[in-house]
């Protein structure tokens, strides 16, 4: 994939793929929104994190109590971020990879309030 005249950040690429037919099948239905796929298949978590991912990592790295677990926000740099993220989703302005960075918040946001219900049964357990 070249860009000899260096027209790509205009005009776009044009790439032609052999997918295996399976792949294609799953495929077919998301076809018109095929970038956002692609995008989000190339985020990369673990080199691009949201600062809620290195929050929530460095967080749990330090052993909680389910006490500590059950009191966790994040930060307020996270939190404007998130909302601002999620504004420019409403007025539908975010790119595919900034798309992807709100749908990790998202995740990390349901699987801390996962960790939360879990802590909170040890929490009630040991009382």
């Amino acid at each position: 994939m070249t860009d000899p005249d260096g027209l790509g950040s205009l005009f776009g690429v044009q790439l032609t793929i052999n997918i295996p037919d399976e792949l294609a099948r799953r495929l077919q239905p998301e076809l018109e929104r095929l970038e956002q796929v692609i995008a989000r298949g190339l985020y990369k978590p673990w080199s691009e994190s949201s600062g809620l991912r290195r929050e929530v990592t460095s967080f749990l790295g330090r052993g909680p109590t389910p006490e500590e677990i059950l009191a966790f926000r994040p930060s307020d740099a996270t939190v404007a971020r998130s909302q601002e993220l999620l504004q420019r989703s409403k007025e539908g302005k975010l790119s595919a990879m900034v798309e992807a960075e709100l749908d990790e918040m998202a995740e990390l946001d349901h699987l801390v309030s996962l960790i939360k219900a879990e802590a909170l049964q040890h929490s009630e357990a040991a009382a």
